[in-house]
């Protein structure tokens, strides 16, 4: 038994993706389990032609997965996608059954499989963002988390905070904040979260988080008013 352990234990572990295919933004994600492709730093993607680009775990880390726009259409066997086939990234899918398959292989397994229809956690991401009222939309919002989409800890976050479950809130978005650190909303709704709380400090520091993404270029938040909410409410208590 030991033997066999370490035998086990010296096996290069490939990243293990999880597959996401939208039909209507039209594009194919295949991910490391537990990361998504939203709010990474530009210098973490290593792009290959216009439509395809691999994540890496950091500017110069391991690489994670990978994302290809305008999938419909992608012809991953075209020339000067030769990367797809090299013998390094290899990744694990088991949605497809494939493993040590080249991004390449992966394209192509994934078309067939799927066809047209997108995968299950991006209808039920579909139903959540189209639900008539808040509770349904936590629903499908906790069925696209369940389905294994991480995406999902953010809309149920949000969702949970106006449906005034603030701890709940506060667990989905804090866990989505840390897998996306370059999503300005993602901060500012953990920092809203915090302050429902009363946890202060943290919530600072997550609107001084998005307020500073604001600045690097990334998307207009509520963060700048509510840290001058926050601030101002603080002098007068002072």
């Amino acid at each position: 038994m030991g033997k066999r352990a370490n035998i086990g234990s010296k096996r290069k572990r490939r990243p293990r993706l999880f597959l996401s295919r939208d039909v209507d933004v039209d594009y194919l994600s295949a991910i490391e389990f537990g990361s998504v492709d939203d709010g990474q730093a530009g210098d973490a993607w290593r792009v290959v032609g216009e439509q395809v680009g691999f994540l890496l775990e950091g500017p110069d880390g391991r690489c994670i997965g990978f994302r290809v726009n305008d999938f419909d259409s992608f012809d991953p066997e075209a020339e000067g996608f030769e990367a797809l086939w090299s013998d390094t990234p290899r990744f694990d899918v088991p949605q497809l059954g494939l493993r040590d398959a080249s991004a390449g292989e992966i394209c192509l397994a994934a078309r067939a499989f799927l066809g047209d229809d997108p995968t299950l956690n991006r209808c039920y991401f579909d139903q959540a963002v189209a639900a008539g009222d808040r509770a349904a939309a936590a629903e499908a919002w906790r069925l696209c988390l369940e389905s294994g989409d991480p995406m999902a800890h953010y809309g149920l976050g949000y969702t949970l905070h106006d449906l005034g479950d603030l701890r709940g809130a506060y667990r989905h978005l804090r866990a989505y904040a840390e897998i996306t650190p370059d999503n300005a909303w993602a901060w500012c709704w953990l920092g809203r979260a915090c302050l429902g709380l009363g946890e202060i400090d943290e919530a600072r520091r997550a609107l001084e988080t998005a307020v500073e993404l604001e600045e690097d270029g990334g998307d207009e938040t509520d963060a700048p008013e509510l840290l001058k909410e926050l601030e101002g409410h603080n002098a007068s208590r002072g």
